[in-house]
Order: C-alpha cells, then structure tokens, then sequence
C-alpha cells in the first residue's frame, strides 16, 4: 500500500475517423485508448471512492495507484472518453466550468483556442492582437506592446512564444474590461464561429453530466467561468466558488468531500482558505509531479500531463 498517486490531465481528446474539431491539440482517439491499454496494465486506477478515503486517512491507496482527470468539459467527455472508461469498467474525475453549461456562451480561454487554430495562423493573430493593443491602448490605459512582449513571449511546456504571448495576455495581461473586449473581437473577426452554435456543440450538457455521474463518474469544480482564479478579489473567488456548487448540485454532483481542479493551475491563500470553508477535500493543480496524498498538501496535488506517459500498452 502506499500514497504515491500518478493523477494524470487530460483535455481535449479527439472522436475517431477524424470527427469533431480536429484542429484543436489533444490525444487522438487510438491514442487514447493506447495509453488506457498502458495504463491498464502498469497501474491500478483507482475510483473516486477509493481517492477520497486515502486523502481523508481512512484508507490507503493500493500499489501504482494512478487516477484519470479530464479538464474543462467537453462534450467529447460523454461521448467519446465516458463510454470508453465505461466499456474498461474505469471511473474518471471530470471537471466542467458550470457556465458555458448553463449559458450558450465559449468560454474565453477557448475564444482563444479556436481563434489560434483559425486558418490565418497563430503569427496573424499575434500580429492583429498587436494591432489591437496599439489601437485601444488610449481607450483603456494599456501598456507599450513591447511591455506585454516582454512579460509574456516566453515558451511554455507545449507552446512557443509566439502563441503564450496571445494565450496569456488574453487570459489575465490586460484589465478585464480590455481583456473580454479584445478576446471578442479577435474571435469575431478570425475564428469563423457563431457563439452560441459552437458552445450547443463542444461543451457537455447538463444531462450528459447527470448521466455520467449516474454510472460512477466523479463530477467536480473547475470554476463557474474558468478565471485565473489568484488573479480575483475575495468576492470573485466567492462567486466563482459558489455559482459552480450550485451547479454540481443541479446536476446531482456531489458538493460534500468535493475535488476543485484549478483553471489554469491559478490558486492563491485566500482561495484555498475559502475551499475549506466550503468542504474541498482536494484541490489538483498544474504542477508537474507525481503527487504524494501522505506528504503533498491535499488542496494542492500535481499531476502529470498524458504527454508525460507512453501511448501504448508496451510502451
């Protein structure tokens, strides 16, 4: 027995033959069903049961323990990723933002996806992003381009420059007014996408995730709106926190002994005060470690990413 636990982040992953938006990055559908193989046979998955009780100390968790999370919610989750834990008789933790469920509205950071993945290119869009800054830097009291260049045109993990710099000036560089105003005119004016359409079609619906939830998938907080949630006032996070529990209740997810899965990885003293308040019993963040429920702070558990581990059962 042991505390070791490989909790591994998913997001987007794709149907088979093709289907759905193939631009958007994530594992392909025979990826994914490569790597359940590798992880079938190297781990023991465990249930949401089995999770909770080793973070309250009730129990410990067995041997190679490993545990799937699945980000952000889309509608691929039912479709695609549900039925195919439940064929392998699996249990997975999903994490949808509540609003984009209960309003036919995209969701800012994939305003940006899909406006990267437009046919102009990420350089055009960092080039009219640009654009935009200089033309309405008067309007809102905005910093020299060069200034968000600086800060911000560093490579990630996963991305180069070019396109942190438009994900993360979109996401918390600009004041919030400027922010939405520039991430919906980019998406207007590149992506090629009705609003209200695109979100009907990519995110989950309210009885897909009551469905889910019904034949033992763990359904957990990932915000209402999917903010930088450190980047918030006391009242925000507030509000963030408790417009998401209503919805887990609406859809019959639990809200005692509730998992909160971090936007982004942003998090901060005074949200992890007010998670406890509310009877978070774990938080997952986007650090990139396999997690310890013994030694880590259970509000503050890394995971590894699926582009850590192999893609076939041999691997």
């Amino acid at each position: 027995m042991s505390g070791r636990l490989t909790i591994i982040m998913y997001h987007y992953v794709h149907e088979p033959a093709g289907q759905g938006f193939v631009k958007l990055v994530g594992r392909t559908y025979d990826e994914f069903q490569g790597q359940l193989d590798y992880l079938e046979r190297h781990f023991a998955i465990i249930t949401p049961e089995q999770f909770t009780d080793a973070v309250n100390g009730s129990s410990t968790l067995p041997a190679n323990a490993c545990m799937l999370t699945f980000d952000d919610g889309y509608r691929i989750h039912y479709s695609v990723v549900f039925k195919a834990l439940r064929e392998r008789g699996l249990c997975g933790f999903f994490f949808p933002p509540a609003r984009p469920v209960a309003e036919p509205n995209v969701l800012d950071v994939h305003k940006i996806h899909f406006t990267l993945t437009s046919p102009v290119g990420p350089s055009e869009v960092a080039r009219q992003l640009c654009g935009w800054l200089e033309a309405n830097a008067a309007t809102f009291s905005l910093q020299p381009v060069a200034s968000y260049k600086a800060a911000y045109a560093k490579a990630s993990r996963f991305d180069p420059a070019e396109i942190v710099f438009v994900k993360r000036v979109l996401q918390k560089g600009l004041p919030d007014v400027a922010r939405a105003a520039a991430v919906d005119w980019l998406f207007r004016k590149l992506s090629g996408h009705d609003e209200a359409a695109l979100s009907n079609a990519f995110y989950l619906r309210a009885h897909e995730i009551t469905e889910m939830v019904d034949n033992g998938m763990y359904v957990g907080s990932h915000s209402y709106s999917h903010r930088w949630l450190d980047t918030l006032t006391g009242d925000e996070q507030d509000r963030e926190l408790d417009l998401s529990l209503a919805f887990l209740e609406s859809v019959g997810a639990p809200t005692g002994n509730w998992i909160m899965c971090y936007p982004y990885g942003g998090q901060n003293p005074a949200l992890l005060d007010r998670l406890r308040r509310r009877g978070c019993v774990a938080g997952l963040t986007t650090e990139v470690a396999v997690a310890d429920v013994g030694r880590h702070d259970p509000l503050l558990l890394p995971r590894l990413d699926t582009n850590d581990l192999p893609l076939r059962a041999d691997g």
